[in-house]
C-alpha cells in the first residue's frame, strides 16, 4: 500500500508546490518510505523546491538503494554522469541494467558514443534497447536515431 504521506507529497509535487512536497517527502522518507527517498534524490538533483545539491541527491538515492529501490540505481547513474564522475555513473548504470532497466542501456550507449574506439560497445547497448520488449517507444526511437548516427 502506498504510504499516505507519500501520496499527499506526490500530489503537491504534481501541482508544483515543491516546498510543501519537499517537507512531506522528507517526513515520509525519515519514517522509512523508499519512494519518498527516491523523490528527495530527484528533487535535490533537479533543484525543484530547493537549491540543487548533488551530494544530498546521492545521499538519498543511496539510502533508497539500501532500502531496496531499483529506480534509484538509474538515478545515481544520471547524477554521477551530471557531476562528471563517469566511472561511478557507469557502475550505477550497469547495476540498473542488470536489474532489467533497459533505459540504463541507452545511458551507457550515450557514454560510449563519445569515443570512436567504443562504437561497437555503444551499438551493443543500443541493440539492447531496440530489441527490448520492456523499453518505452520513445526510448526505442531515440536508440534507433543514435544507431543511425553511429552507422554513418
Amino acid at each position: 500500500m502506498i504510504n499516505e504521506l507519500f501520496a499527499i507529497a506526490s500530489k503537491a509535487y504534481d501541482k508544483r508546490h515543491y516546498k510543501k512536497a519537499l517537507k512531506l517527502f522528507l517526513e515520509s522518507a525519515i519514517s522509512g518510505d523508499v519512494d519518498s527517498m527516491v523523490m528527495l534524490g530527484v528533487m535535490y538533483g533537479s533543484g525543484k523546491g530547493i537549491e540543487i545539491d548533488f551530494k544530498k541527491s546521492i545521499e538519498w538515492d543511496e539510502k533508497a538503494v539500501a532500502a531496496g529501490s531499483i529506480s534509484a540505481l538509474l538515478n545515481l547513474g544520471i547524477t554521477y554522469r551530471t557531476i562528471g564522475d563517469l566511472v561511478k555513473a557507469k557502475h550505477w548504470f550497469e547495476k540498473s541494467l542488470n536489474t532489467g532497466d533497459v533505459e540504463a542501456a541507452l545511458h551507457l550507449a550515450k557514454m560510449y558514443m563519445i569515443s570512436e574506439l567504443e562504437v561497437d560497445r555503444a551499438k551493443k547497448y543500443l541493440e539492447i534497447v531496440i530489441n527490448s520488449k520492456d523499453a518505452l517507444e520513445i526510448t526505442k526511437a531515440e536508440a534507433v536515431e543514435l544507431r543511425k548516427c553511429l552507422c554513418k
